[in-house]
């Protein structure tokens, strides 16, 4: 207890009441303080856990976007070539049908 008064013999019920609820507001306060502490603390966490793995993964993600763009020009390039030795020209007949 932290109150400053001095503890008397013959306190009243009344002064009872009122150094038990001051207690109370204080231990309210001191818990409040902790949980919103361990909130901040956990939601920074978090964040810093969350920024780690797309820092770390984001060098991979690029990698595969390069590897997927460079097989999709060598397929399309695959394509235009056999088209052409076909003699089919599936390509110039696909343009024309999405233009109409």
């Amino acid at each position: 207890m932290n109150t400053k008064r001095k503890v008397r013999p013959n306190l009243t019920n009344y002064e009872v009441v009122e150094i038990f609820q001051q207690e109370l507001r204080e231990s309210e306060s001191r818990l409040f303080k902790k949980f919103l502490s361990a909130l901040v603390v956990g939601v920074i966490t978090i964040m810093i856990l969350i920024f780690t793995i797309v820092a770390s993964e984001g060098k991979a993600v690029r990698d595969y976007a390069a590897e997927a763009m460079r097989k999709s020009f060598e397929t399309e390039r695959a394509i235009h070539i056999i088209d052409e030795a076909a003699g089919t020209n599936f390509l110039d007949q696909t343009k024309d049908n999405t233009n109409r």
